[in-house]
């Protein structure tokens, strides 16, 4: 991965962008056989909206029979917010950085990559004794969550896409086996607090921060990862990850994008990302994801 920059928050992410006519978009001589695309600042515009022109797209795809999986850090209620149910149904998903897996046909299977109570525990104290204004998030399956702040209703559907019947205690989370831990501070270089827990955990665990916006950091377990939850749901069809295109444009896609046959980065992704994808494209509020699979789908 290069070298990581510092976070300076949600104005980074605007100042980067590049004019869209600086594009170089892949071409098409074999088509993919699967796409795979991160949500936030990728397929979604700045509003957290799926605008028309992309979901025409996806079920061009979909038409097409090419599998369309969404790999994401957000946990699995975002699509009853963000997507038509029936598009929701029909995309595979790789959510909490692959820490859950759902394959929906053609692809099947359901995976989870939990982490244990002590580990747990363990960066809850460490985090704390980092910083005491700490928010820890604990995933279970992508629906019910755990939480150590006091919940917000009109926060909760905007930010989190849940209501609070999904929101329990930390210790009422840790009996139903997490899957991820999303852990922000106040004040304080999230990165900084990445490197104790990689110096705590060395391989025990997966950290992976996101930039973009509110910055918090990604944890699961090492197995969980976006190219580990592509292959589970693509090695049982036959199709590798040299022959799946992908998209992304913060830290967490970095993995899949260097995985998968053909990267495309968004014209606002964050350098260290451009830097690994061999394609660009318009940004996400200038449908730059719809720009590329339109072309791909004059090739069908």
């Amino acid at each position: 991965m290069a070298a990581m920059l510092p976070y300076c928050g949600q104005e980074y992410h605007e100042c980067q962008c590049e004019d869209n006519e600086k594009l170089n978009l892949p071409e098409f001589d074999v088509l993919p056989r699967a796409v795979a695309l991160d949500l936030d600042g990728t397929l979604l515009d700045n509003r957290t909206q799926l605008s028309e022109r992309s979901r025409r797209a996806l079920e061009g795809c979909l038409e097409q029979g090419i599998p369309v999986i969404i790999a994401t850090s957000r946990p699995t209620r975002i699509f009853n917010r963000v997507f038509p149910r029936e598009l929701a149904g029909s995309c595979s998903l790789a959510v909490m950085n692959g820490a859950v897996t759902i394959g929906n046909p053609p692809l099947s299977g359901y995976f989870k990559e939990t982490i244990s109570e002590e580990i747990i525990r363990s960066v809850i104290s460490l985090a704390g004794e980092f910083c005491s204004d700490t928010h820890v998030t604990l995933e279970l399956d992508g629906y019910e969550f755990g939480v150590n702040w006091t919940p917000d209703p009109d926060f909760l559907w905007p930010r989190n896409s849940a209501t609070l019947d999904m929101v329990l205690s930390i210790d009422e989370a840790l009996t139903k086996q997490p899957s991820k831990i999303a852990v922000s501070v106040t004040g304080e270089d999230i990165l900084e607090l990445k490197d104790i827990l990689d110096d705590k955990f060395g391989q025990a665990i997966s950290v992976i921060p996101s930039l973009i916006g509110n910055p918090i950091l990604n944890i699961t377990a090492p197995g969980a990862s976006k190219p580990n939850a592509l292959r589970k749901l693509l090695d049982p069809v036959g199709i590798s990850l040299d022959e799946v295109i992908a998209f992304g444009d913060d830290l967490p896609d970095i993995g899949m994008l260097e995985a998968c046959g053909i990267s495309v980065a968004m014209a606002n992704s964050f350098p260290d990302v451009k830097s690994v994808c061999s394609h660009h494209t318009a940004s996400n509020d200038d449908d730059g994801v719809a720009l590329v699979l339109e072309e791909m789908l004059k090739r069908s």
